[in-house]
């Protein structure tokens, strides 16, 4: 089977879909972002409804007095009154719909998204044949459904709304001014129903795309392959990783609280790792000179370190061996006599 035949049945891996994010290439939800927006707007008129409403008012009754001003300055004081009042009404509810929008989207998006990928040149976008194959792709047929099923809601909920103030608006006129509250009132649960519904409809619909998005970020067998031996390279590189492992598994543990036994001389410190069974031969593990000393020997005297003052065979030890080297054979015979005195042997 060829790879071009092979469905896409596995899913993206993270490294797949991480450079995916990095070309902008995201599962994106425009009815979240519009029903956070929306809700972000009608709450702002809510809580501040009745001072707006005063604002209003005001603006209304000055209007009134500048009759009978002069005209330049009547109109430079309506400009005035016009700009103060659409920066203390509509600027802060500007302000909250940018807020909501730009917080909806660092939700939806999982973070901040930059990338200039998506305003490159693709012929792929106006292509006739890809076009009609993306009408007939799962994802055009669930935005199909999802804009009939608001539009059914939205009309069952238009219907509802004027069986239940359609007496109210006949005798408006008969009723005056105190049906106005009434109306409003219904009015207002009309835009909280209608609120609710948003909020849902763009939860489903996030879960929705990020759905569609991992059914399109899906990978095909051969692609997953490839990707797994990019990462792990090639056998060669694999052979000689595997063989870095084995010596360095093999390599012995160096350091102070590695040593069995310290031999010390006036400017020389050797530490010797012997363990009966573990090892044939003692180890160099650790090894100072000069002024190095006085800290090793306070941190092997914390460990409680068995000690043995030769400064012969420390100053022989530090000058014929490196740390990892096996104890020469020509000093079997004292450092023997050492550990058999520490109680090692």
């Amino acid at each position: 089977m060829s790879e071009t035949s092979e469905e896409k049945t596995h899913a993206a891996t993270p490294q797949k879909l991480s450079e995916a994010r990095r070309k902008g290439q995201i599962a994106r939800s425009s009815d979240f972002v519009r029903a956070a927006a929306t809700c972000a707007g009608l709450g702002y008129i809510w809580l501040r409804g009745s001072v707006i409403q005063d604002k209003c008012h005001e603006a209304l009754l000055l209007a009134d007095n500048l009759q009978t001003l002069p005209f330049d300055i009547a109109v430079r004081q309506a400009l005035t009154l016009l700009i103060e009042l659409t920066l203390e009404t509509v600027g802060p509810l500007l302000g909250t719909l940018i807020a909501a929008v730009i917080l909806a989207g660092l939700i939806a998006n999982g973070g901040f998204v930059f990338s200039l990928e998506p305003m490159k040149l693709n012929f792929e976008k106006i292509d006739p044949f890809q076009g009609l194959k993306r009408m007939a792709s799962a994802r055009s047929m669930v935005e199909v459904g999802k804009t009939l099923f608001k539009v059914m809601v939205l009309s069952v909920a238009f219907l509802v709304f004027l069986l239940g103030t359609w007496k109210t608006a006949v005798y408006l006129p008969i009723c005056g001014m105190g049906c106005i509250g009434l109306v409003f009132m219904q009015a207002k649960l009309l835009s909280e129903i209608g609120a609710a519904a948003l909020v849902v409809g763009g939860i489903i619909d996030l879960l929705v795309q990020r759905g569609l998005f991992l059914r399109e970020m899906r990978m095909t067998r051969t692609e997953v392959t490839r990707e797994v031996k990019d990462q792990e390279g090639t056998p060669e590189l694999k052979s000689e990783r595997r063989r870095l492992r084995d010596e360095s598994a093999h390599e012995p543990p160096l350091g102070v609280h590695q040593a069995t036994l310290l031999v010390r001389g006036k400017t020389a410190l050797v530490g010797l790792r012997y363990v009966r069974g573990e090892i044939g031969v003692p180890i160099v593990v650790c090894r100072a000179e000069g002024a190095a000393t006085s800290d090793m020997l306070i941190e092997a005297q914390a460990l409680r370190v068995h000690m043995l003052r030769d400064d012969v065979l420390a100053h022989q030890l530090i000058s014929t061996t490196k740390l990892g080297d096996a104890v020469p054979a020509q000093y079997f015979a004292p450092v023997a006599k050492a550990l058999y005195a520490a109680g090692l042997v």
